[in-house]
Parts: C-alpha cells; structure tokens; sequence
C-alpha cells in the first residue's frame, strides 16, 4: 500500500518511516515534517502524529470525503511500534478492501482477467504462457498492467485481486 506519513518531529518521522519500510506491507513513497501529499499523489494510508491530525483539513477524513481519500492513522506520541503497527495494517485492510472492490473487474481486459487467474492458481509466468499459448514476456505484460490498474506491488494482491474477481 502507498503510505505518506506527516510528521513534525524529524526523528520520529524517520523512525516512523523505517518501522512501516521494515516491518510492514507499507511501501512509505512521502515523508514530511510540514507538507501532506498533494492531490495528484496516489496514497492509500496517511500516518501522522497528534500534532499534525490537529490540523487536518476535514477533507483528509476518510468519512464523506470519497474512496479517492487515504485512510488516516493518527500516531500518539506514547504509542509503541506495535500498536502503530497494528493501527496501520488495520489501515491497510481497510484501503485493500475498498480498492478491490471499487475497481470492477470490467477495468480489465478478458486476457487479463484469464492471466489474473492462473497466477491466483500458483502457476509461474512460464507455466501460464504455455498455458495460453503466449510468450513469458506478454504475461509479464499483463501482470503489469493489472498491477497498475490495482496499484499493488506483489503476487499476494494480486492472489486477493484474482479471489475477488473469481465466482465462489
């Protein structure tokens, strides 16, 4: 998940920035001490401290403010590493959720849905393309697309994409 995080103090922005890098699906792609991202950076989760969710403007709250808003995790200044942790990956869940199912499955193309599938059943790019009669590159092709179109980095979304698209 794309994470900005806001924090005043310096050394606890860098600290924040290095537990959710190390110890988390986070992919932390803003840091500020005096800026939040600006309206064109994709973002799903923003972490800021106390301070900084004071002054918030409403439209960062995620309720009324649309699916295009990032989940906010506000961070006490006496919380510990695991309670920021839990906080976030609860974030996480949040934005994982609503993005799989804000995206219909129409957003992609037959060829993609069908790559989409094989890679959710465990096979490799190889074994697909032979599946399918593609090369290897035109399957890497496709998982890329659906990785952009889904804004996920890694074959567990897109396992979790793939579950979501597929009839029970």
């Amino acid at each position: 998940m794309r994470t900005a995080i806001c924090e005043r103090q310096p050394l606890v922005l860098m600290g924040l920035a290095h537990l959710l890098s190390a110890q988390s699906s986070c992919d932390v792609v803003f840091t500020s001490a005096d800026a939040l991202p600006g309206a064109g950076d994709r973002i799903d989760v923003l972490v800021v401290g106390e301070s900084v969710a004071a002054g918030l403007p409403e439209t960062w709250t995620r309720s009324g403010a649309g699916d295009e808003m990032p989940d906010v995790v506000v961070v006490r200044p006496d919380a510990t590493a695991e309670e920021v942790l839990r906080s976030v990956s609860e974030a996480v869940a949040r934005s994982s959720t609503a993005s799989v199912t804000d995206r219909p499955a129409a957003a992609l193309s037959p060829r993609e849905q069908e790559v989409l599938r094989f890679i959710a059943l465990g096979m490799t790019h190889g074994q697909v393309a032979r599946r399918i009669g593609i090369s290897h590159h035109t399957v890497d092709t496709y998982v890329k697309r659906v990785r952009s179109k889904f804004s996920v980095g890694n074959k567990a979304e897109l396992t979790r994409i793939a579950l979501g698209l597929m009839p029970l």
